[in-house]
């Protein structure tokens, strides 16, 4: 097992609103359709690249994005409409190398850890839509929380290495405060969106001056 791993969602990370809206991004819709490999900003690319090759990272997704890859890290090529294949060959190409997913659903730790309580307080006293009541129920939205889900690929892998977390909707990662530690926000919405310069330099940081995760 690697002992550096980014655990790593995509949009507003990899993506942003404005990139979407650019001349070159609708020139490559045009010509090459709504690919997924279009999707992929080329700037935010390039710091993923160079925060990978300089510290020696693999890539954990924990990114919905994660339903083109199986949990061993390897490509599915059994999504109808979506090539993740030449996702997947841009990524390794740039460094950037794939080699598991955090599972999705209904998950529980093993462990007690150290919670957020305001932050899942929060959570549980935004307002909803009809139909998701339950997630005002802490033990319900903690069992589907993204956090659970990095959470449990550290305990399933019995991960002792360093980690970095790179997110933009990142409340329900907070609920934890070991993760709280290691997670770089990004933003979906702003000019020049998505993991630049000053995030890329606060994930090495982390990596590198970190302590090691809980065992």
């Amino acid at each position: 097992m690697n002992n550096k791993i980014i655990f790593l969602d995509i949009d507003g990370v990899l993506n942003y609103h404005y990139f979407y809206q650019s001349k070159s991004h609708k020139r490559n819709v045009k010509k090459n359709g709504y690919d997924m490999v279009n999707q992929i900003c080329g700037r935010n690319l390039f710091w993923l690249s160079l925060l990978c090759r300089l510290t020696k990272s693999k890539v954990v997704l924990s990114s919905t994005w994660k339903y083109g890859w199986n949990e061993d890290g390897s490509v599915r090529k059994d999504i109808e409409g979506h090539d993740m294949v030449k996702t997947d060959s841009l990524f390794r190409k740039n460094g950037i190398n794939i080699i598991s997913v955090t599972r999705k659903g209904k998950l529980s730790l093993e462990n007690n850890y150290e919670m957020n309580e305001d932050k899942i307080t929060d959570w549980c006293n935004r307002p909803t839509f009809q139909g998701f009541e339950n997630i005002k129920n802490r033990d319900f939205i903690l069992q589907y929380a993204r956090g659970t889900q990095i959470m449990e690929w550290i305990e399933r892998n019995h991960f002792e290495g360093k980690y970095v977390i790179l997110e933009d909707d990142y409340q329900d990662v907070e609920f934890y405060k070991d993760l709280q530690k290691r997670l770089v926000v990004t933003s979906f919405y702003k000019k020049r969106g998505g993991f630049g310069f000053r995030h890329f330099i606060k994930a090495l940081i982390i990596i590198l001056c970190s302590r090691n995760t809980i065992t």
